[in-house]
Formats: structure tokens, C-alpha cells, sequence
């Protein structure tokens, strides 16, 4: 067999292409296949694309080798005969390759007394998604060839020249019945590993996007299932999210190389994996939803709902709604390579407003109504990245014109007092009272941007619109000094770092300018204008977390911001009393070491580490030294003092603590990107660490707040 660098040298000899063209082929072909083959395997396929003439080792018929048990089994081996039953169907893979699709279809082969990972390849793979091999289907496998898989397990594989024989009068008795295998949901154990399951579907789950600690953007959906005595549920991750919405209440489910793990109360749930095959088995009739659905599975409803009665701890719900704002069909591409097509828009009623999101057929269905009200049936209830309340449809979605007639023409206005951060969208009316001016500002990855603000008040409270970038225009056409009534349609509903709730405008909100005052607002008193500002008063420039990029390493911001927790862990260190840099006991315990200076006396050093936010993002943020004092109120004589009384560690850190968690802190610092391994994936990480800190007055504050139109 030829090793990778003869197969590189010969595609490049015959295509042109460079070294380091032919490896960013093979690097992405292996990431395409989830990395189930290796270099030399998908350096055959992209010489096979480009009709390079490299025999691969199993195009070319080998003399038969049979083989009589799998323990017989080693890798290198080719032209392999053998015979067993499909114990397991894995999920099969779809992959590109130069002209068409081609397709990788796993599963587990048993020879009666071992079992092998056999990887079926192209023509051999759709005799699975045909249906032509099932689980309990006896083959007889010949021109086979085995390696070793990315696992360093033992994986037989058979390509184009292979044969696969179904063996109709085999001796089932000398093989192991699928059906045997499978586990009860009774006795799930968190020890097991790729087990087959069945359950019947009594509730779907919401599709939740989050972001990781890196700020790459995941996505986790799940569906809960009932066995014969208690319920569970498998859970769905990143690509696979919207597989649980390929099914209804009521389906049976056959799941194939599940995980077993234990969720947060130590009950056990299945997760699936890019192996895991779930496939529908048939389908059982179950009661009408009813009104409430717990944690266990118990059932839910999805009766109509008023747009202000919706929770996060809904479902499925079904709405009676008019049109607002929608966006244009912006069309994608699945990893499968199809074609998918999803909008946003808004949708009310007269209790309240709501962002939905249309997926495929239902932005067809959608752009059949107009003004008209609209029953939309059986839509999800799912969170934004926000935390926000979303409605998606799904496969199971139905449009009809609602012939009430009740909905009003216009959505609903909310009081300032009674807006919701969980609704996300919500629109408002009120006496104008400031209009700031445009300020322009740099972000910390060199782009620049615009932000501007009015300020409302309702007989209620007043709030503050910000609005960014381009929507700033949406507020040219207010005069300070001659508009008085002005109400804000579709604003998204947030909130600031001191907690208040605020409207921020986004490409959706209609900003209008209203001359008849509602009866409810004539006695509100409007403000004098000015136009003064207490910008100059700030002598800093804030950076914004949520625009702080994801690849900065090593730069220096200010940030203003509340520290919402402190991590356990030791608040001190013992210190060179030269360089501050940690020093170490001695093996005898009676002096301290510091590797640049020797034996030292040594000083306590504060070092804490705790959560930062400000408004609009979050960020790890350590003190060292004098900074971690001035945050904490604890001196190194105080910690040195505390160690004296015998408080232990752990006491220290609590009084430490409960002085420094929801104080607002200025902070000036560098910026640090780590790199870790979180459950066998490198992820990045961004660290403050800070070398100034102050408190910030209440009135600095407040004129900082105005400044930056509390962002």
C-alpha cells in the first residue's frame, strides 16, 4: 500500500494541484466524514474525484480470505470473507464528492461469539437506506479489508468491489437476536456506553441556542420518552438539534448507540452522538395533550394562547395572530449539502407581541395572508440566544385564516413598568423627553459605530431607546423642541447593567411620530430640552464585552461592570517580597523558595478570580495584589491576621465574598486567550486580568451611562 506522500506526489503530478492544496482536500474530506476514515483513505477518494490512476486496495480483487471467527481478525488484511448478522444500524453519512453525493453507512457486525465495526461504503451503503439491510439481516461479506479506526479499534471495511450477500437460509440460532440487546429505559445506568433503546415519544423539547465559553454558537434540543415504567429523554446536540423535530407524540423510536449519562438531579438520559441512529418503528395513539407537562414527560397542551399567557415552560401552542414586521428568506446550506430557507418576523395579538421564525414550506404558507387574522397551529415554543421567547414552526405547522375578526389592526402598547426582558420584543408610547446626539465610537477590532438614544416617559415610568449603527436614523425626524407623543413599535426589550430595562431598536422597529396625545399622557410634563452633555466629565473609553473580539489576545480595555459571583478557590498566595511572583515551601517546611531569588521572606498576595458583566456581555475577570484589596476591603495584615486566628481558607474566602459580589467596578486591564481542554475539546477562553481598579461615583456613573447611553 502506498503511504500518503506517494498518493500526494501522484494526485499532484496529474492534477497540478500543490502539497498544500492536495492536504487542505484531505484535512476537509476527513471533516466532512467526522474524521472516520484517515489520510490515506480520503486521499483514495479525492484521487477517485479527479480520475488519478491509483489502484486502491480494494478495487483490486484479492484472493479470499475467510475467516471463520472475528478473533481471527488483524488490521491489514484484505480480501476478507465473513458472515454474521447486523447487530446495530448506525447513522448513515452523506458526503460530497467530485460530481455527486456519495454516502458511508456504519454498522455493527456479530459472527455469533464478536462484533466489528463495519464501515459500508458507496453502493453497499444504500442498500441500507434502501432498506435492503436491516437489524437481525444475516450477510455474508466478502472482498473486506480491515485497519485500525480513529478509536484504535479494529474496523472491517468494504468499498466498491466488495459484495454483500444476504443469507435467507442462515442458522439464526448460531447468531444473537438484535432484539435481545435491546435495554429497558427501566434500567438505564450511566456506565453504559452505545446501547439500542426503545421509547415512545410523549413530548418534543425546546431547540435552545447558547453560546460556549470559546464563543462558538451551540444549539441542544431533546425528546422525552416513556418505557414500560418510567420516562426519560435523549438528548440532541449541535447538528443534530433539529433531528427531535423529525417526530410526533406518539411515535415509537427505535435509538441505536445511544450514551448513557446523568442530568442534574443524577437521573439517567440518553445523548445521542454522530453515530447514534434513531428511526421511527411505529406509532401508539395517546391522549390529547392537556394543560400542564412536567419534567418526567407528563403531557403538555397546545391549545390557542393569548400572546402574554405564553412561557418558556410551553411547548407546542397554537396562536391567533396578525402580521407585523417580516424579513426576507434567507436561504442555507445543511451539512447534508441541501438547501433550507428560514426568515424572522413578528406576529400579535391584542395581549402582545412575539418574534416567529419560519422555516421552509412555512414561509410560503405565511405570505398567503395579509391583513387578515391568522390561527397558526402547533408551533414551538423556544428560546432565543437572548433567553427570549421565539415561536418556530415545524413539519407539523397549519395556517388558517381566523374568521373572528377580533385582533386589532395594530399591535398593543405596553406599559414601561410591565415590559418583560423574557417577551423580547415589545412596543411602547410616550411623552419625548431628551434626544441625544449621534456619538461615534471604535471597537476594540478597529471597526467603528454609531449609537444614539431618546428618552420616554408613560404614566407609568420612563425608559430609554438606544439605538445602533444604522438605525440611528430612525430617529432624524424627532424634534426635541416640537414633538411631544411618540410611540416605538417592535423594539427589542433588554436589560441594562444596573438592571433597568431598556428599548434597543433593531432593523425591524418603526419609530413614530404621533400629534394627538392619548388622554392617559396630557398630564405628563415635558422636560426642558438641552442639549448639554456630561461627556467630558468621563475621562475613559468603556469597551463594550459583547464588542470585544474573539480572537484578542493581549490587549489592553476598560470596561465598566457589576461582579456578579467570585469563584471558589484560595483568595491568597504566598509571594516573593521582591518579584510578587509565587514562591514554594521548602521540603522541610521552615523557609520559602522563589526560583529567581532564592531563599525570600514572603508576603501575602490577594489573588481572586470572578465573573464580570456589563450589560451586555460576560467575562472572567482576575485580581492580583493591590487590585483584589480594593475590590475585597481585605489587606494582606488582614488575610495574615485571619490565617493567625486559625480561619481556614475556605472562611476567608466567604467574608471576602460577601464584600465584593454586586459591587460596580471601572476596571482597566489585558486581555489573555487560553486555551484548555473541556471534555476532550480545545476550546478558548478570554481572561481579564486587572491592574486598575476604581469605584465609580454615583454621579460619574450616571453621567458615564448617559455618555454611552448605558451600553
Amino acid at each position: 500500500m502506498a503511504n500518503i506522500e506517494d498518493l500526494i506526489q501522484k494526485i499532484s503530478q496529474h492534477t497540478g494541484l500543490s502539497r498544500a492544496e492536495i492536504k487542505q482536500k484531505i484535512d476537509a474530506k476527513k471533516e466532512e466524514l467526522e474524521h472516520l476514515i484517515n489520510d490515506i483513505a480520503a486521499a483514495h477518494i479525492i484521487a477517485k474525484d479527479f480520475n488519478v490512476p491509483i489502484g486502491r486496495p480494494e478495487s483490486q480483487k484479492k484472493p479470499e480470505l475467510t475467516i471463520k471467527k472475528l478473533k481471527q481478525m488483524e488490521p491489514g488484511l484484505s480480501g476478507v470473507n465473513i458472515t454474521g448478522v447486523i447487530l446495530r444500524i448506525y447513522n448513515p453519512i452523506e458526503f460530497s464528492r467530485e460530481g455527486g453525493k456519495s454516502l458511508l453507512a456504519p454498522i455493527l457486525l456479530h459472527d455469533g461469539s464478536d462484533s466489528i465495526r463495519t464501515l459500508l461504503w458507496g453502493t453497499k451503503a444504500r442498500q441500507v437506506t434502501e432498506n435492503q439491510l436491516r437489524r437481525g439481516t444475516i450477510v455474508n461479506l466478502k472482498q473486506g479489508y480491515t485497519k485500525l479506526g480513529r478509536n484504535k479499534d479494529l474496523e472491517l471495511h468494504l468499498g466498491d468491489r466488495g459484495f454483500v450477500n444476504i443469507i435467507i437460509d442462515a442458522e439464526k440460532e448460531a447468531y444473537p437476536d438484535p432484539e435481545d440487546e435491546i435495554i429497558d429505559l427501566d434500567v438505564l445506568d450511566e456506565e453504559m456506553e452505545e446501547i439500542d433503546t426503545k421509547g415512545t415519544v410523549t413530548k418534543l423539547g425546546r431547540l435552545v441556542t447558547f453560546n460556549r465559553a470559546d464563543g462558538t454558537e451551540g444549539r441542544v434540543s431533546n425528546v422525552f420518552l416513556k418505557g414500560n415504567r418510567v420516562s426519560t429523554r435523549i438528548v440532541f446536540w449541535d447538528q443534530r438539534a433539529e433531528d427531535a423535530f423529525n417526530f410526533t407524540r406518539g411515535d415509537e423510536l427505535l435509538i441505536q448507540g445511544a450514551n448513557v449519562k446523568l442530568d442534574r438531579d443524577g437521573k439517567p438520559e440518553l445523548h445521542s452522538n454522530r453515530s447514534t441512529n434513531v428511526t421511527k418503528v411505529g406509532h401508539t395513539s395517546l391522549p390529547p395533550l392537556e394543560e400542564k407537562i412536567g419534567p418526567e414527560g407528563e403531557i403538555q397542551s397546545s391549545k390557542v394562547k393569548e400572546i402574554q399567557d405564553i412561557s418558556s415552560e410551553d411547548n407546542f401552542i397554537s396562536v391567533e395572530v396578525k402580521k407585523g414586521p417580516i424579513s426576507d428568506i434567507r436561504e442555507f446550506t445543511r451539512k447534508d449539502g441541501s438547501i433550507g430557507s428560514v426568515r424572522r418576523g413578528i406576529i400579535f395579538d391584542n395581549t402582545g407581541v412575539v418574534s416567529i421564525v419560519l422555516w421552509g414550506d412555512g414561509n410560503s404558507e405565511f405570505d398567503n395572508f395579509n391583513d387578515q387574522s391568522i390561527q397558526i397551529s402547533n408551533l414551538r415554543v423556544s428560546l432565543s440566544k437572548f433567553n427570549t421567547i421565539e415561536l418556530h414552526t415545524t413539519t407539523n405547522t397549519t395556517f388558517s385564516e381566523d374568521t373572528t375578526n377580533k385582533i386589532n389592526s395594530g399591535p398593543p402598547v405596553t406599559q414601561i413598568t410591565s415590559l418583560q426582558t423574557e417577551k423580547g420584543i415589545g412596543c411602547v408610547q410616550g411623552i419625548l423627553q431628551s434626544v441625544s446626539d449621534i456619538r461615534e465610537f471604535n471597537r476594540s477590532d478597529g471597526s467603528s459605530g454609531k449609537v444614539r438614544s431618546i428618552e420616554l416617559e408613560d404614566d407609568s415610568d420612563s425608559i430609554r431607546i438606544v439605538a445602533w449603527n444604522d438605525n440611528v436614523e430612525k430617529f432624524d425626524h424627532l424634534d426635541p423642541e416640537k414633538t411631544n407623543y411618540v410611540k416605538i413599535l417592535y423594539g427589542g426589550i433588554r436589560e441594562n447593567q444596573e438592571g433597568r430595562v431598556e428599548i434597543h431598536l433593531n432593523f425591524q422597529s418603526e419609530v413614530r411620530e404621533e400629534s394627538e396625545i392619548p388622554s392617559s399622557l396630557q398630564h405628563i410634563q415635558k422636560k426642558q430640552y438641552t442639549t448639554e452633555t456630561s461627556q467630558s466629565t468621563i475621562d475613559y473609553i468603556k469597551t463594550h464585552l459583547a464588542e470585544l473580539s474573539n480572537e484578542a489576545d493581549g490587549d489592553t480595555i476598560e470596561v465598566v461592570g457589576k461582579v456578579i459571583r467570585l469563584f471558589q478557590q484560595s483568595p491568597y498566595y504566598h509571594g516573593c517580597s521582591i518579584c510578587k511572583k509565587k514562591v514554594d515551601q521548602t521540603e522541610d517546611g521552615n523557609e520559602w523558595n522563589c526560583r529567581e531569588h532564592g531563599i525570600v521572606e514572603p508576603t501575602i498576595r490577594v489573588r481572586i478570580s470572578g465573573l464580570l458583566d456589563d450589560g451586555t456581555g460576560t467575562i472572567k475577570v482576575t485580581f492580583f495584589g493591590i487590585s483584589g484589596e480594593i475590590l475585597t476591603g481585605f489587606k494582606e495584615r488582614d488575610i495574615e491576621q485571619m490565617i493567625n486566628e486559625g480561619k481556614t481558607d475556605d472562611q476567608i474566602f466567604e467574608e471576602m465574598q460577601n464584600e465584593s459580589e454586586g459591587k460596580t467596578v471601572q476596571l482597566k486591564g489585558r486581555i489573555q486567550l487560553k486555551t484548555q481542554e473541556v471534555q476532550e475539546e480545545t476550546v478558548q477562553r478570554q481572561e481579564l486580568y486587572v491592574n486598575r481598579i476604581r469605584f465609580p461615583s454615583p454621579k460619574t456613573l450616571s453621567e458615564e451611562l448617559i455618555a454611552e447611553l448605558q451600553e
